[in-house]
């Protein structure tokens, strides 16, 4: 082989290195680069995520407020109708008591 020869098949081992080289660092940077954007989606994920679930807790909050006032509104409700049926029964009890002791008297 002539030097000339043995010199362009160097010249072209070391393009061919080089390009190689140059190959993974471009490899590497894209690595980088996208565990970079998958951190970045990661990240604004778990803020969607985060802010879904407050969302999801307030709802949940106040739907229980409402249906806890409701209760007690009822409880209210039926605890005025239970006192009205009371006095109720207690007129009627003391007339029945004083008839019972008229009676015997």
């Amino acid at each position: 082989m002539s030097q000339e020869t043995i010199t362009r098949i160097l010249d072209i081992e070391k393009t061919a290195a080089k390009m190689h080289d140059d190959a993974q660092q471009q490899a590497a940077e894209l690595i980088a680069e996208a565990e970079k954007a998958a951190a970045a989606i990661r990240q604004r994920s778990l803020k969607l995520a985060q802010r879904e679930a407050e969302h999801i807790l307030a709802t949940g909050a106040q739907q229980a407020e409402t249906e806890n006032a409701r209760i007690i509104a009822q409880a209210g409700a039926d605890a005025q109708r239970l006192d009205t049926m009371a006095a109720q029964n207690m007129d009627r009890a003391v007339n029945f008591v004083l008839a019972r002791v008229m009676g015997q008297a």
